[in-house]
């Protein structure tokens, strides 16, 4: 059976994710292959990793969510074909995407 969300439900799944991984978070792109999960390790070169504005996603409307501030690296960790990226909270850590 597939379920069906209002867009009151989507947005606030979607506000969710943001508040869980916390302001400032880190956002890390790689080359090669996602891993499985986001509790398995990291792998390929990192090629950029920037801290995220302290409100990084703009606040869910009618079940999407955008971007909000400047998302920039100011320098790049290595070279090579990005992959995949990965989200973390503000330590590095745990990674929620």
């Amino acid at each position: 059976m597939a379920l069906q969300y209002s867009v009151a439900v989507r947005d606030a799944r979607l506000d969710a994710f943001e508040s869980t991984t916390g302001a400032s978070a880190i956002l890390e792109i790689r080359t090669g292959s996602p891993p499985a999960n986001c509790a398995t390790a990291s792998s390929g070169t990192l090629l950029a990793s920037c801290t995220l504005p302290s409100d990084w996603m703009n606040p869910a409307s009618s079940g999407t969510k955008t971007k909000n501030g400047t998302w920039q690296d100011t320098s790049a960790n290595g070279s090579g074909t990005a992959g995949y990226f990965r989200i973390f909270d503000t330590t590095g850590t745990t990674c929620h995407a």
